[in-house]
């Protein structure tokens, strides 16, 4: 999710996290708590019940896709498909359940594709494969920072202007990384994001 959350801030493409599956409480609940950087990010973050509340979500959705064009992505088994049925209940898309053997999902889309969801044709839905990686391949190391909203708030608080944010003294990025004693600073969760992209970024291209 972070790597196509950082390619949307780069195409400045405004992104939504949908959360499925509302109705297993406790999973959800840990899976919300998990998405708590996010949403200090002020991401928009949507809990949905796709096979529990179908009428519910599907006007909570029309209202934030109205007039727009949507990709909808991200890996097999999260609902993508049935959130496509629900939106556009002509479209032959097929569903399957999460493998228990394996806890992940089998690839059930495998093109993407273009539906208008409105007779007017101006709302639009692309469902898309399921994926495993999201390349960042064409961004650079030192563009990273800037894509990241909780790093870039942050990024221009350094010492040194060149500050790639990971062991540099008088860094504004790494004085703020959430603590015992400042909670509400950069995750450590995201700040390792950071630190593992800007490494395979670096190697990539050198």
């Amino acid at each position: 999710m972070a790597r196509a959350l950082i390619a949307a801030e780069a195409e400045r493409i405004q992104p939504i996290i949908a959360l499925n599956k509302s109705d297993l409480v406790e999973p959800f609940e840990r899976a919300w708590a998990k998405l708590a950087p996010y949403r200090r990010m002020h991401h928009g973050v949507l809990p949905l019940s796709l096979k529990a509340s179908g009428e519910a979500d599907y006007a909570s959705l029309m209202k934030l896709l109205a007039g727009k064009s949507t990709l909808v992505l991200g890996p097999s088994g999260s609902g993508k498909s049935t959130l496509t049925n629900l939106l556009v209940p002509g479209a032959t898309v097929l569903t399957q359940e999460i493998s228990q053997a394996l806890n992940s999902g089998k690839h059930t889309t495998t093109s993407t594709t273009w539906y208008w969801i409105d007779e007017a044709r101006t709302t639009g839905l692309i469902d898309s494969p399921g994926f495993q990686e999201f390349g960042l391949n064409h961004i650079a190391p030192m563009q990273l920072a800037g894509l990241m909203p909780d790093i870039a708030e942050h990024a221009n608080d350094c010492k040194f202007y060149n500050c790639t944010h990971l062991h540099e003294p008088g860094c504004g990025v790494i004085a703020n990384v959430a603590s015992a004693a400042a909670p509400e600073g950069i995750s450590a969760s995201r700040y390792k994001i950071y630190g593992e992209l800007f490494a395979e970024l670096s190697q990539k291209r050198y």
